[in-house]
């Protein structure tokens, strides 16, 4: 490696053939360009970036509910990156790794859920939905549920804001039609009014059915 200082180039960064200019220590410096690059591809590798393709994918699409969730909590990262770090390390299984909806996570916090949930899928699209609401406080019964409806083959979402009130034991939501033969997997969201986050109630969702014969579209 040589060290120029030239008047000439001054603070060039650029490259010609086989060299290249950067700046090291306020001084102009030429390298020669690597060889080759390596882009390995071992298999460990190809599994660790198709892990990471899938969530990505599905991060994508519930972004905006992330950001509510999380709000302004997170000082290191986004909310998108946290989750996508969170379900690459965990919520794969087998050999070659394969998605498990059951240990699909859109948030680490803890608290308020409603209990006992049932998805059955009914004809039409139709997905029934029932629970216990889990809670006693008055807050939290009349608050409203948000359900996040995943296709487990294609894992495409669909986002049901504040479909029914927490109270209210059962509620009834559509698939889409083009879902129809796939499983599906049942997050629900819901208002902890013990805990507070940037002033609001603590926004809690969690897994909670599906997964399994019963939740296939018809």
């Amino acid at each position: 490696m040589a060290i120029v200082q030239n008047p000439i180039t001054g603070r060039t960064k650029k490259s010609f053939g086989t060299a290249v200019f950067t700046k090291m220590f306020d001084k102009n410096v030429i390298r020669s360009k690597p060889l080759e690059v390596k882009n390995p591809r071992t298999e460990a590798q190809v599994k660790q970036r198709n892990k990471f393709a899938t969530i990505v994918a599905i991060v994508k699409q519930v972004v905006s509910l992330l950001n509510e969730i999380y709000g302004k909590s997170l000082t290191n990262m986004t909310p998108a990156n946290k989750i996508t770090g969170l379900n690459v390390k965990n919520a794969f299984t087998g050999d070659p790794p394969v998605l498990d909806h059951t240990k699909l996570q859109l948030c680490d916090f803890d608290g308020s859920m409603v209990h006992d949930v049932v998805l059955a899928a009914q004809p039409d699209q139709a997905m029934n939905i029932t629970w216990s609401p889990g809670t006693n406080n008055a807050d939290e019964l009349a608050s409203k549920l948000t359900f996040v409806l995943f296709n487990c083959q294609t894992n495409h979402v669909a986002i049901f804001r504040d479909a029914a009130v927490r109270q209210d034991d059962q509620a009834t939501i559509n698939a889409p039609a083009y879902w129809v033969g796939a499983q599906t997997a049942l997050h629900v969201m819901t208002s902890d009014y013990n805990q507070t986050l940037d002033g609001n109630p603590k926004k809690i969702i969690k897994f909670v059915a599906g997964a399994d014969p019963a939740s296939v579209v018809q």
